[in-house]
């Protein structure tokens, strides 16, 4: 997983990045391919504001959350996106088994009752 991160008014902080590191490395399972997450932290008087940018093979996917608590940001930021990354593997899973769309040859619908 490819991580890249961007400060915009504020001074870079290894806490930050390691807290957000930590957070990031459950969204592994939600892919079997590599995933890019690009995360920007900015800081406007006294919000907090971070912003994820995840690109998987599957599309891009963004959340973002403002907060007076960096880390309260981050946290719920992630969750947002676990509930994006969450939503697209079950629309992407065939949940029917090996049922087939359409009946074979030979065989008759079933009568409407």
């Amino acid at each position: 997983m490819k991580i890249s991160y961007t400060f915009r008014q504020m001074d870079s902080s290894e806490g930050l990045k390691e807290h957000t590191a930590s957070k990031i490395e459950r969204l592994g399972r939600f892919e079997d391919r590599e995933m890019s997450v690009h995360v920007i932290f900015s800081l406007e008087k006294f919000h907090k504001t971070v912003e994820f940018q995840v690109s998987s093979s599957s599309g891009t996917f963004v959340s973002s959350e403002t907060r007076e608590d960096m880390y309260e940001a981050i946290d719920l930021a992630m969750d947002k996106l676990d509930r994006q990354l969450s939503r697209d593997k079950a629309k992407r899973k065939h949940h029917k088994g090996q049922q087939p769309a359409t009946p074979r040859d030979g065989e008759a619908l079933p009568a409407a009752e």
